[in-house]
C-alpha cells in the first residue's frame, strides 16, 4: 500500500542523495547504458556524478525534488514553464557534464537536443524528468507514492503532465497513473526507444 509510503521535499542537502539513488536506479537503464555502456572506465562514479550534477540543477532552480522517507526512491519534476533549463544553468554543467560522457558527450548533446525538439510547448504542463527507485526497493510501491504525491495535486488544479520513459518496463506503472503514450521516439544515431508520455488531469 502506497499509503504507507513516506514522501518528502528534497532540500539543497539531499542532493547527493537524490545522485545516489537515481544512479542506482538509472544503472541498467537502456538510454543511460547506451550513453555510458557497461565496462567503460568508472562507470558507476559517471552515472552517480550525473544524477548528482542533475539533482544540484534542480534544486538550485527550485524545481521540486522528492525523496520517499527511506532515500530508496527518488523523482525530479519542474513546472510549467520551467522544463527547459535556462543558458547559465547549461553552461554550469558543461564541464561536469563533458566529464561524465566523455566521448559520448556529442551523443548525449544529440538526445538533448532531440528530446527539447518533441518537447510539446502548449498546454503549460508539469514534467517528470525523472523518477527512480533503488533495485533492492523496486516493486515496493515507492514509484507509484512518489508519482501520487505530485500527480494528486495535479487532479485537484487541473494540470496536465508530460514525461519520457526510458525503459518499456516501467510504461505500464505509469498508464496505471493516467499516462498515455504519444509516441515512440528513437534515439538518433542508433539508439533505443523512449516513450514520450502524456496525461491529462483527472476528474
Amino acid at each position: 500500500m502506497t499509503t504507507s509510503i513516506g514522501v518528502r521535499r528534497a532540500t539543497n542537502a539531499d542532493a547527493d542523495t537524490l545522485g545516489r539513488t537515481l544512479a542506482d536506479a538509472f544503472s541498467d537503464d537502456p538510454v543511460v547504458s547506451w550513453l555510458l555502456p557497461h565496462g567503460v572506465p568508472n562507470r558507476a562514479w559517471r552515472i552517480r556524478r550525473l544524477w548528482t550534477v542533475t539533482a544540484h540543477g534542480y534544486l538550485r532552480a527550485g524545481k521540486p525534488c522528492y525523496l520517499t522517507d527511506d532515500g530508496r526512491g527518488a523523482a525530479l519534476w519542474a513546472p510549467p514553464g520551467a522544463w527547459a533549463g535556462k543558458n547559465a544553468e547549461q553552461l554550469r554543467e558543461l564541464l561536469p557534464m563533458a566529464a561524465v560522457f566523455r566521448a559520448s558527450s556529442l551523443r548525449a548533446l544529440r538526445l538533448q537536443d532531440q528530446m527539447i525538439k518533441a518537447h510539446p510547448r502548449k498546454p503549460h504542463h508539469w514534467y517528470l524528468y525523472a523518477i527512480g527507485t533503488m533495485a533492492e526497493a523496486q516493486g515496493q510501491g515507492l514509484g507509484s507514492a512518489l508519482l501520487r504525491e505530485v500527480l494528486d495535486r495535479l487532479d485537484a488544479s487541473g494540470e496536465p503532465a508530460y514525461l519520457e520513459s526510458s525503459n518499456i518496463k516501467n510504461v505500464p506503472l505509469y498508464e496505471r497513473h493516467g499516462f498515455t503514450v504519444v509516441e515512440e521516439m528513437i534515439i538518433e544515431g542508433g539508439g533505443p526507444t523512449m516513450w514520450r508520455m502524456w496525461r491529462d488531469p483527472r476528474a
